[in-house]
This record gives structure tokens, C-alpha cells and sequence, in this order.
């Protein structure tokens, strides 16, 4: 057996063990969803690590969740009311689509 197939193996076993003994997928997607808002505890911060270390979906959702928040940073008061209403401006619309699509 080489080297690479016992790493591989045991990073399974750890990715198993976390995500069977930590907190679930669920519970950390409250966890990134606070960490956008707020600072996390050392706690928090720990257990997010640990999981997002055994989970790539938690890994695209924090990603993704990153990339939503900077891009309503990013936008102007206007264009907010209008999303939240829920009838964006063509140029507001194809902004969004560009950048989406640049980020993908």
C-alpha cells in the first residue's frame, strides 16, 4: 500500500469521525450564517473550522454566503429597496448576472 493511499484513508476516517461527533451541517450553517453578522466565539469559531476541515458543502456555502453579503455591501440604497421588493433595473440585473458569472 503506498503513502498516499494510508493519507487518503486516514483523512477519511478523521472526516467521518468530526462530522459524526461535532455539530451538524445544519448547525453550522447557523454558525456561518452569525459569523457574517457578528464576531464568533472561540467556540464557534473552533467547531466551524473543525467541520467546514470534513465538509466541502459547508465549505461552498460559507463561500457563497461571503460572496452574497460583499456583494450587498457593495451595492447602493436604492438598488436594496429594489431587490428586496423585488424589481431590480435591467442594469442592476445584468451587473449582478456579470458578476455572478465572473466569480463561478
Amino acid at each position: 500500500m503506498s503513502e498516499l493511499t494510508i493519507y487518503q484513508r486516514i483523512t477519511k476516517f478523521f472526516r467521518r469521525t468530526i462530522l459524526r461527533t461535532f455539530p451538524s451541517c445544519k448547525e453550522i450553517v447557523h454558525v456561518i450564517s452569525a459569523s457574517l453578522d457578528r464576531p464568533l466565539t472561540l467556540r464557534e469559531r473552533f467547531l466551524m473550522k473543525l467541520h467546514l476541515f470534513a465538509c466541502k458543502p459547508c465549505v461552498r456555502y460559507l463561500d457563497q454566503s461571503a460572496f452574497v453579503s460583499q456583494a450587498i455591501k457593495i451595492m447602493d440604497e436604492r438598488e436594496k429597496l429594489d431587490l428586496f421588493a423585488g424589481s431590480l433595473s435591467d442594469s442592476a440585473r445584468s451587473r449582478i448576472k456579470s458578476a455572478l458569472a465572473t466569480a463561478s
